[in-house]
């Protein structure tokens, strides 16, 4: 299973990779498979990683313009969403 990669409209470039949780652990499957729950999207330039979540009808296709319209609701993973929060919770806390 290798990761593939997509360059958005913007110019920045993804490698994609599908995967599916099992005992809160991410487990990769292969790209458009049906098992798969989730698509992560990872921009190694800007250290961003988005996670699109797949519905019972989404296409799991890698054609640019569904990767593009993934790439439009695709979310920040909690990890990242809470070195946020603390972050700007220690910076209140220091002023």
């Amino acid at each position: 299973m290798s990761n593939k990669t997509f360059t958005d409209r913007n110019g920045c470039t993804w490698t994609f990779y599908d995967y599916r949780v099992v005992e809160d652990e991410k487990q990769k499957v292969p790209l458009n498979d049906w098992t798969a729950e989730c698509r992560a999207f990872e921009s190694k330039e800007e250290g961003t990683v988005l996670v699109y979540t797949f519905g019972q009808v989404s296409y799991r296709t890698t054609e640019p313009n569904v990767l593009e319209g993934q790439l439009l609701f695709a979310k920040p993973l909690k990890s990242h969403r809470l070195r946020l929060v603390d972050t700007s919770e220690q910076m209140r806390a220091n002023a």
